[in-house]
């Protein structure tokens, strides 16, 4: 991939900005690396100051408000960053001024779209610092996109506390987005990289309050009936995977719910390929399936561990008096912290970077040339592709539904994964079509998956303390406890199936 050197100029106020941490020791690297020449003569080195505010209620922050005043070189700038579009490059509005000193003008903030978020009359603090030595260099690339590369090195401050810099930010100015994900590629097969999905000033906020990053739950995607099927393949990809990465950072401090949400992110994301599946080159999707499943079965086994610890148990402890629970706790929670011990090492490894930059580079694709991601059917509205895809999804759990009575725990379990994937989809597309349609075909989808769930839950909590007894035999008496439990429990989730299976049947499918 060539570079050019650019002149710098913003025309727009809109962002798309894709943020790597460097590892530490790597910064000569980075700065080295030919396709960046940040170490060049033609690279721009500058030392910012920037002094973010808010009120002491956190008014802008609540509102997904940033205001920043900079200083650079003797003079200042002002900005605006409000949230936008769901990614992994964040894509938001942005607004500048130039401003006398380091004081923010509140009265300006009149002058830009988000005007009607925030109130009159803010009482305006600086709350955050940062102290930043920027080299950046402005490149152009063989097809044309410009992209604007800067090594930030230094510290977010916020009281007392600090927290060290040390990011690539790869800003889109003018081109495709699939871009940004192809330069991040080239430079991560050089240099392990890692993207980072909050801002300096949430970081900062963060650094404030002395919490770490919590769960998150997906954003919605909006499609609108006129959406070519290009364009949605993208839009939930992008939610998908910003979904992923948002968690990332709690799933790393072992919060059980950041890891349930990567793992629902990693499913969504398996659902979006099922859905257009007909439509999308084979080999790519084949690689990008397959590394979704290895990764989802690494979560998956940490997740099974949190239901067991954390719901199984307790409920065993408060029913059996005899207290076999507690000589399966401590051996439970080993294999538990094991589990979570896989979970850091494979979303910390390169493979899992990769992944996410490598999908993102693809669905972008289909926005300039859908040859490249799937055929042209690709070009039509979402609401002319919608039926034959939905329809698809939908035969394959009619199929996998129709031995409900006497099918085995294994038929079940695949009759879940299938109306998973049904569920999602819907979602996605509910924007295409009447609300209480499609708000009473996904009822009906959650009642059912509820109850495959609890069907499931038992299934798998007796096969992790049959895991537990093969290594201690001194267990065996309290599994036999826990089988009972779990017996009583999988008899009443079967009870109710067919019931919740023939009102999902009656139901009529919304896109028909």
């Amino acid at each position: 991939m060539r570079c050019a050197p650019m002149p710098t100029d913003r025309t727009s106020d809109r962002e798309q900005e894709l943020k790597l941490a460097v590892p530490e020791g790597a910064a000569g690297m980075l700065l080295d690396h030919p396709v960046l020449g940040l170490s060049g003569p033609d690279a721009r080195r500058k030392h910012q100051v920037s002094t973010y505010y808010d009120t002491v209620g956190e008014t802008l922050a609540r509102n997904g408000v940033a205001l920043r005043v900079r200083r650079n070189d003797g003079t200042h700038v002002q900005t605006v960053k409000a949230a936008g579009r769901a990614g992994i490059a964040a894509d938001r509005g942005e607004w500048e001024w130039p401003v006398d000193d380091d004081l923010p003008d509140a009265s300006l903030l009149a002058r830009t779209p988000i005007a009607d978020r925030l109130p009159a009359g803010l009482d305006l603090r600086p709350v955050v610092t940062t102290e930043i030595d920027r080299t950046s260099r402005m490149l152009r690339l063989d097809d044309g996109t410009e992209i604007e590369a800067a090594f930030d090195a230094g510290w977010i401050i916020a009281g007392n506390a600090r927290e060290p810099v040390r990011e690539l930010e790869l800003e889109l100015r003018r081109g495709n987005a699939g871009a940004l994900y192809r330069l991040a590629l080239q430079l991560h097969a050089s240099m392990p990289l890692t993207i980072e999905t909050a801002a300096k000033s949430e970081r900062g906020f963060r650094l404030r309050r002395g919490a770490q990053a919590g769960p998150s739950k997906a954003a919605h995607v909006a499609l609108a009936s006129g959406t070519p099927g290009a364009g949605a393949f993208r839009e939930i990809m992008a939610v998908g995977l910003h979904h992923l990465l948002v968690n990332r950072p709690a799933a790393l401090a072992g919060n059980a719910e950041g890891l349930h949400q990567m793992r629902v992110a990693v499913r969504r994301l398996r659902a979006g390929l099922a859905l257009f599946q007909p439509h999308l080159e084979r080999h790519a999707l084949a690689r990008f399936q397959a590394e979704l499943r290895r990764i989802g079965r690494v979560f998956g086994e940490a997740r099974g561990w949190d239901v067991f610890c954390r719901q199984i148990l307790p409920d065993m402890t408060a029913r059996d008096t005899a207290g076999w629970g507690s000589l399966l706790r401590q051996p439970a929670e080993a294999c538990r912290e094991a589990a979570y011990r896989a979970v850091t090492q494979a979303i910390g490894a390169p493979d899992f970077t990769a992944l996410v930059l490598g999908l993102a580079a693809w669905a972008e694709q289909g926005c300039t040339a859908a040859n490249l991601l799937g055929d042209h059917a690709l070009h039509r509205p979402i609401s002319r592709l919608c039926p034959d895809l939905l329809d698809r999804l939908a035969d394959k759990v009619e199929h996998r539904g129709r031995h409900i009575d006497d099918g085995s725990d294994a038929d079940r379990h695949a009759l879940r994964k299938s109306l998973k994937k049904l569920r999602y989809a819907s979602d996605y597309v509910a924007g295409a079509y009447p609300r209480k349609a499609v708000e009473s075909y996904l009822h009906r989808c959650k009642k059912l998956q509820q109850t495959l769930g609890d069907i499931s839950d038992t299934v798998a909590a007796t096969g992790l303390a049959e895991r537990l007894a093969e290594r201690h035999t001194d267990l065996a008496p309290a599994l036999s406890a826990l089988a009972c439990l779990l017996t009583a429990r999988r008899q009443d989730a079967l009870h109710d199936l067919p019931r919740r299976w023939r009102k999902f049947q009656h139901e009529q499918r919304f896109w028909s």
